[in-house]
């Protein structure tokens, strides 16, 4: 599964660089917009020569995630353009994020969206014991919690690989909790 879930995080990155590197919103917008349509036309058959596209395509598809779901990505993204805060949409898009990610595992979709949302707001919610499959789902959202909790405390991030970090993120997966 590790090139298609690659090949889904890919994706929400590449579309987060079109609104972190959009310094005119209607050009981020059209940007945007070109993403939402050529994921639409996975669906048909039409593959771009666009790497991370060919990549969807290859590994994503065959495993019953649609072009239009991945489409509905693009909702995550362009609210942000422009945006002073947050809007629902980014939240809600990853949860959507995530529930893809757990359909991609063999995991409860709904599930997924849980975690997907949690992540977005960086909150350390309480989902009882996650099955084995969406434990590396469970593992981001214990990071990104354990994120925001830092930056609201004004402390700086843990590195990348600390300690810690490691120890987060096994915890959830050796524990689903």
């Amino acid at each position: 599964m590790r090139p298609a879930l690659m090949a889904l995080h890919g994706l929400d990155l590449e579309l987060g660089q079109v609104v972190a590197g959009t310094t005119e919103p209607m050009i981020g917008e059209i940007r945007l917009a070109w993403w939402r349509e050529a994921l639409e036309g996975l669906d048909q058959g039409k593959v771009p020569a666009q790497p991370l596209l060919q990549l969807l395509a290859g590994e994503v598809l065959p495993r019953g995630v649609t072009g239009a779901e991945l489409a509905g990505l693009e909702d995550r993204w362009i609210g942000l353009i422009g945006a002073e805060d947050v809007p629902a949409e980014h939240v809600g898009g990853g949860g959507l994020l995530f529930a893809l990610a757990a359909r991609l595992l063999g995991g409860e979709a709904a599930l997924g969206e849980l975690l997907g949302t949690a992540w977005a707001l960086g909150e350390a919610s309480d989902f009882g014991r996650v099955p084995t499959a969406l434990r590396p789902l469970l593992a981001l959202v214990r990071l990104s919690a354990r994120d925001a909790a830092q930056a609201r405390a004004g402390q700086p991030r843990e590195p990348r690989g600390s300690a810690g970090r490691q120890l987060r993120m096994l915890r959830a997966i050796a524990f689903g909790r």
